[in-house]
């Protein structure tokens, strides 16, 4: 669709200004990694391609990941990501795929020129992030397309039943539809109604797994993770948690927002230290001022508090990680985007939601208890077995 086109470019371009400004800050990738310059080889082998938008759809993509792995040790695996950090975690976590790119504006020549070159079996999107040009261009390539723990906003699923054109036009490209649960296929028949392909299998963050940890190899005290925290939610906990004596470890979900928080602890004259510097030295808090470092500061810690729940424009992060090390979880009120992972802690009685005007006597509650909550969470199903035996059948 040319309108389609004209319709990116518009956003492009109105968009323009603040990717330079971000750019500059090392948040957006380059212009020529946007423009699809550096399309990856496959040199002849079957091409998987996995769209997974940042660092959450990363995570989650990683069972699935290993799978295909497994089961197709040939194949070429392209990883495709929208955000720096998604990127950085993607060769982080996934780092037996044989490319990683960040995912072009979403042009048809540049889409077709990318699935020309690849020519991929299938496109799995990971959660949401959907693209029409990519797609349409994978599926007139003769490659399937499958949307893998799907999930979909109340707010998203009203806009695709007022623009019910290009909703189905767009949908209509998918051979699979697979969702995290009956929430989310209610969304999805409500603007697209009874489809053969749409089928809750799980989602796939309840496969994941912990990453082994030699605690001989660090000195670090027990503490409280403060973990995956927006503005101005680092200042908000830290003045409710102010009587705690128990050392905390903070770690903004952004490293562009590294310097900010280390300048407000500065403000504040909280006694900090980055964990980039720490030596030997102690202090209150230590910044977490890298990633792929939460599996270090989990082991270490009694309690995680995580954030993006006490914003209400942030709607919840995954509450399920540190409970992988065995940590009860603390979380906001506002868990919107991941009310069922907020349902299964809270029921399992690993997790605790409390606002902050509650957290202190909440926190202060649990250190006096000498019966320790319990973090590790129980579940009977496997989304990825579930999942798996949708895809063995489309992969054919």
């Amino acid at each position: 669709m040319i309108f389609y086109d004209v319709v990116i470019a518009l956003g492009f371009l109105s968009f323009l200004p603040k990717i330079l400004w971000q750019r500059r800050k090392k948040r957006f990738p380059s212009l020529k990694e946007r423009l699809g310059v550096d399309v990856p080889s496959s040199n002849g082998r079957t091409v998987f391609w996995i769209h997974a938008v940042s660092v959450g759809e990363v995570k989650s993509a990683k069972p699935l990941f290993e799978k295909i792995r497994t089961q197709y040790g040939d194949a070429f695996i392209l990883v495709t990501t929208a955000s720096v950090t998604g990127q950085e975690e993607a060769r982080r976590s996934l780092g037996s795929a044989d490319a990683f790119r960040f995912l072009p504006l979403d042009f048809s020549w540049i889409m077709k020129r990318w699935v020309r070159l690849l020519q991929p079996k299938a496109l799995l999107f990971i959660e949401g992030d959907l693209w029409y040009n990519l797609a349409k261009s994978v599926r007139k390539g003769g490659g399937k397309i499958a949307l893998v723990s799907g999930k979909i906003s109340k707010r998203s699923a009203k806009r695709y039943a007022r623009g019910s054109f290009f909703a189905k036009k767009l949908f209509s490209l998918f051979d699979l539809l697979l969702l995290q649960n009956e929430e989310h296929l209610l969304r999805f028949r409500s603007f697209l109604g009874e489809k053969e392909n749409l089928f809750v299998t799980g989602n796939l963050k309840f496969d994941a797994s912990a990453i082994r940890i030699d605690r001989s190899l660090y000195d670090l005290p027990l503490g409280i993770a403060i973990t995956c925290t927006h503005a101005p939610e680092e200042e908000e906990l830290l003045d409710a948690l102010e009587g705690i004596q128990e050392p905390l470890f903070l770690a903004p979900r952004h490293p562009e927002r590294f310097q900010e928080v280390a300048e407000m602890l500065q403000r504040k004259n909280i006694d900090f230290i980055r964990w980039s510097e720490i030596g030997q030295k102690r202090a209150k808090v230590i910044l977490v001022d890298g990633m792929g470092l939460l599996p270090i500061f989990y082991s270490f810690s009694r309690l995680a508090i995580v954030g993006g729940s006490f914003s209400s424009c942030i709607g919840g992060h995954n509450i399920l990680e540190p409970c992988l090390y065995g940590v009860p979880v603390f979380f906001g009120p506002h868990m919107q985007q991941q009310k069922e992972l907020a349902d299964h802690l809270l029921s399992s009685g690993a997790g605790t939601q409390v606002s902050i005007e509650q957290l202190a006597a909440a926190v202060q509650t649990f250190l006096a208890d000498s019966t320790p909550q319990k973090g590790a969470v129980q579940t009977t199903k496997s989304p990825l077995r579930e999942t798996w035996e949708r895809l063995e059948v489309f992969f054919k």
